[in-house]
């Protein structure tokens, strides 16, 4: 009697939409925030009262356990080994073919699997816009700053050059090459014409961008 009851209740389409929104919520939402697999259990126990209820109505049977249980193994899997999406749609077909096959009456599953779609997209769309720093694409998004002040440099800096001397190599018209320190430097002047083997002196660096001078005296090797 207990049974009978048990099964009319999860079996009714109010109770069986609402035990499909909660899988479907569930699972979706520990695939976007990892909740430590407090939301997958609530998922899968959505799915299996579900299938409950038909078991012992006499409609489902292990091959459509089997089924859904191959589901929410891919979407498991997805968890732990990203395809980029391709172990959830696939365990997603398998859920929900489950799903379809379990029940007693494949249309009217259908209507309840709709209905429970859009409610959990709703939600989904609410808690992604509610808790968006928590979720899945953060794994992907570099949060820290790169400044100078940690480390981080999109050029070499050459700053310790100014006020260095060396020789131009190459004529600076107004871009050639000098030696300074016995390191060969791209450098550019600030308009004027530099002779090879003038003595040059380093007045100004911008990132890459080495500014020198002539300078009277002659470099001395």
């Amino acid at each position: 009697m207990f049974l009978d009851n048990l099964s009319a209740f999860l079996t009714h389409p109010v109770t069986g939409t609402v035990l499909l929104m909660v899988g479907i919520i569930g699972i979706a939402l520990e695939l976007l925030f990892f909740s430590s697999g407090l939301l997958a259990l609530a998922g899968v126990a959505g799915f299996g009262l579900y299938f409950l209820g038909f078991y012992l109505a006499g409609f489902a049977s292990f091959g459509d356990l089997a089924v859904l249980g191959l589901g929410l193994v891919l979407l498991i899997l997805e968890l732990v080994v990203p395809s980029f999406g391709i172990l959830s749609v696939l365990g997603a077909i398998c859920l929900f073919g489950g799903v379809i096959m379990a029940s007693s009456d494949p249309k009217e599953a259908g209507f309840m699997l709709i209905i429970a779609l859009l409610v959990a997209i709703v939600v989904i769309i609410a808690a992604i816009r509610t808790f968006k720093h928590r979720g899945v694409w953060n794994r992907f998004i570099l949060k820290e700053q790169l400044t100078t002040s940690k480390g981080f440099t999109s050029s070499p800096d050459r700053s310790n050059l100014v006020g260095l001397t060396g020789e131009a190599i190459t004529p600076l018209r107004p871009a050639g090459t000098a030696l300074i320190e016995g390191e060969r430097v791209d450098v550019v002047t600030h308009g004027s014409f530099i002779s090879v083997h003038k003595a040059i002196i380093v007045v100004e660096v911008e990132g890459v961008r080495v500014v020198v001078k002539e300078v009277d005296d002659q470099f001395n090797k």
